[in-house]
This record gives structure tokens, sequence and C-alpha cells, in this order.
């Protein structure tokens, strides 16, 4: 799980010390104006959807790091795939990212506030 915050002008997704681990990633900073959409999604079979490039790969357990899609790169860091913020991006390494907030954080309301912010309402 990773702790979303939505500043004046980035999301940043800072990762717990653990899931720097399984990503062999650190934490993401995302400008606002390269986020196209943002959206809460339960996994759906998305273990079929990623080619693994480095990371955790463990469906029903973890799925952490760095993935292949079509059309490029996703970053994953999920365990259960419920309750998922996922932000399509342009411009970025990562096409999608995929993360599932913190317990105590309502990915509804994240999702709502990068929208208002790139003007998606």
């Amino acid at each position: 799980m990773a702790r979303i915050s939505v500043e004046s002008n980035v999301v940043s997704v800072a990762l717990s010390p653990m899931d720097k681990v399984w990503t062999v990633h650190g934490s993401l900073q995302i400008p606002l104006s390269n986020i196209t959409l943002a959206r809460v999604e339960d996994e759906n079979g998305w273990e079929h959807l990623w080619r693994k490039v480095i990371g955790t790969n463990a469906p029903g357990l973890k799925m952490a790091g760095t993935f292949f899609m079509n059309g490029g790169l996703a970053f994953l860091d999920y365990s259960d795939g419920r309750n998922c913020l996922v932000l399509e991006t342009q411009h970025e390494r990562y096409k999608t990212v995929i993360v599932q907030p913190d317990r105590d954080q309502d990915p509804d309301a994240l999702a709502a506030e990068i929208n208002r912010r790139i003007g998606k309402v």
C-alpha cells in the first residue's frame, strides 16, 4: 500500500520501505499536468494484462513493480486489488500507475481531487 498525497502541482506516491523492496523502485512524483485521468477500480484480471519487467508478481498476494502492458509500462503496487487508484498518464515513464492507497485513505476522494485539479470533473 502507498501513501498518496495531492500537492499543489504533483501527486506523490510514497511507498513503505517494504514496498520499495517489492517494487525495486522508490516513491513516485507525478506532475498533475501529466495525469489524464484518475479512477478507482478493483482488480479484475489485471494480472493477465501485465508482463513483469522487475518487481514482485504474486497474484492474490502482491503485485508490485514495473510491468509491461499493451502500449507501454505500468507501475503496480497492490495486495488484494480492492479500491486501487488508477492514474492514466502522458509524457511519463509509466503509462498507467495502479496503487492501493493506505487503509486510512479514501481512494474515491483521492481520484475526485485529482480529477478536479486536472479539470476532469
